[in-house]
């Protein structure tokens, strides 16, 4: 293919390995692929060359990607063509919506994926295609019409032309509106139609359906904000609904479905004309499950931090305290160095402490052996309802078990003892005189849930998001490890825990998947 026929993708970083690497992955015959090394030099590239797609680094010197962004997006010339962010820094959501609101169209984080740059660029470039040939179609469909207007004398044939053009064109309208309803229909995003004088809806596409719980008949009529969309940063005007506001792109916000559900997602609106009535098409990309992920992969990124940090420091630190606690227990028996015998229980007692501390500590080795085999959750259960009990009536409360059957699992019985333990005993702290302390096991799918549930009064809100996170702690003298090892020991599991709470009590649900040899070993009824 010649030059003149390859379509320009402009590349922004300031270092040559990564256009490198960018340019392995995106070398084509159809593509003419131009490097920029930093955001000046892309800017004049834009200027020379007509480009279909950018991708750009953020963190450049001198003009960083956000701000050749922004130079870009206010050039009439250039506004049109979209920006693709490939950045390494921290995917959060400052980061995101700060590139969002620059005009970027989409984000890759480093390291990755080659097939699904090389797709996002493919699809950027089939559009650009689409639109060059849309406009070459445009100029001449225009220069026959000049033509036809020069050309013809006769008012009967321009009437007939016209005639043929306009049912040309009813048909091709006919054609576009049946593939608008096939997107609308069939998008995976939530979609209305409203009317921008009445606010009334007039559509909504299936996915809002599934998502929200109402059907087009439930509301047809409705012009209020039933689903309680509010800004997720507060930057929305909310005299009016959110989703009646014009030319809105990816601001965060959260809904509420008719089950009372609330969730995430990403709000863009764009004002069109419906059937010669002014009407606001909005699209909502829901982030829930996206959101909890991530959410879950922070927490194990801290998890595994820790856990690199304690096989390499624990060995090094007990080593001297061995030592020191030698000597001290040597210094109790020989009379010629006795010291006051308080003083050297004091010292041993808080060498115990740091001891224990650090034997917690371990539990969060990536390496730590674990003894598992095939064994009933509910015989674990049973063999610690004993402890619990006593430790329950010493605070005037109570245990109730509602073990059902359920499956055998592959367990280390140890730590699963200390898991339900370490719960168990937050469970019976929290609660005051009179409590029950609720231990349930069933079965839900192919997974058997462990659930330990309190009355006591809630966690707070502020505080859900760091529970186990090592270190943190809302008791005075906590060690902020007892959660922190036991989402440790549930990833050993491949197990999840799941917290719900409220001013009624607390219940942390433990998921665990059964594995295709726990399936077979299975008794069948």
């Amino acid at each position: 293919m010649s030059d003149n026929n390859k379509v320009n993708i402009l590349m922004v970083d300031d270092r040559p390995e990564n256009l490198m690497a960018l340019e392995a992955v995106l070398v084509s015959e159809n593509y003419h692929l131009i490097r920029a090394q930093s955001g000046e030099e892309a800017l004049r590239f834009v200027l020379q060359y007509d480009i279909a797609v950018i991708l750009m680094d953020v963190q450049m010197p001198g003009l960083n990607g956000f701000e050749t962004a922004q130079i870009i997006k206010q050039r009439k010339s250039s506004r049109h063509i979209p920006i693709l962010f490939i950045t390494a820094l921290s995917k959060a959501n400052e980061h995101v919506n700060k590139g969002y609101s620059k005009g970027a169209i989409d984000y890759i984080f480093k390291p990755f994926n080659p097939n699904i740059l090389k797709s996002k660029v493919e699809a950027f470039v089939q559009i650009y295609l689409k639109q060059k040939e849309i406009e070459i179609q445009r100029n001449l469909l225009k220069q026959q019409t000049i033509d036809l207007t020069t050309k013809s004398n006769n008012l009967e044939m321009i009437i007939h032309e016209k005639t043929k053009e306009l049912v040309r064109s009813n048909k091709e309208l006919q054609v576009s509106q049946e593939r608008f309803q096939k997107v609308f229909q069939f998008s995976p995003n939530l979609m209305a139609i409203r009317s921008l004088a009445t606010h009334h809806y007039i559509d909504v596409n299936r996915t809002w359906s599934e998502f929200t719980g109402y059907e087009l008949d439930d509301i047809i009529h409705r012009s209020d904000n039933f689903l309680n969309i509010k800004s997720s940063d507060g930057k929305l005007d909310g005299t009016i609904p959110f989703d009646i506001q014009d030319s809105l792109f990816n601001e965060r916000v959260s809904f509420e479905t008719k089950s009372g559900e609330v969730r995430e997602g990403l709000l863009s609106t764009e004002q069109a004309m419906i059937n010669d009535e002014p009407c606001i098409i909005s699209t909502i990309t829901d982030i829930t499950e996206r959101t909890q992920m991530e959410k879950e992969i922070s927490r194990l990124d801290r998890l595994n931090l820790v856990g690199e940090m304690a096989a390499g420091i624990a060995h090094e630190i007990r080593n001297p305290m061995t030592t020191v606690l030698g000597f001290l227990q040597l210094m109790k028996i020989q009379e010629e160095m006795r010291q006051p015998q308080e003083y050297i229980d004091l010292m041993i007692d808080e060498l115990n402490r740091a001891n224990g501390i650090i034997t917690e500590f371990l539990t969060f080795a990536k390496d730590k052996a674990a003894d598992k085999k095939i064994q009933s959750l509910n015989d674990v259960v049973m063999k610690l309802h004993p402890l619990l009990r006593a430790e329950a009536l010493m605070g005037n409360n109570s245990i109730e078990l509602k073990l059902e059957e359920c499956p055998p699992l592959f367990l280390d019985e140890k730590e699963i003892r200390q898991l339900i333990l370490n719960i168990g005993l937050n469970g019976l702290e929290a609660m005051t005189e009179g409590g029950v302390l609720t231990i349930q096991t069933y079965k839900e799918g192919q997974s058997v849930i462990l659930a330990i549930k309190d009355q006591g009064p809630g966690i707070k809100k502020e505080d859900l998001e760091n529970i186990g996170t090592p270190f943190f702690t809302t008791k005075e003298d906590g060690t902020g490890l007892g959660l922190a090892i036991c989402y440790s020991i549930a990833s050993r599991h491949s197990a999840c825990i799941d917290i719900k709470t409220s001013s009624k009590g607390t219940a942390f649900i433990i998921r665990f998947e059964q594995k295709e040899a726990e399936v077979e070993l299975e008794p069948s009824h």
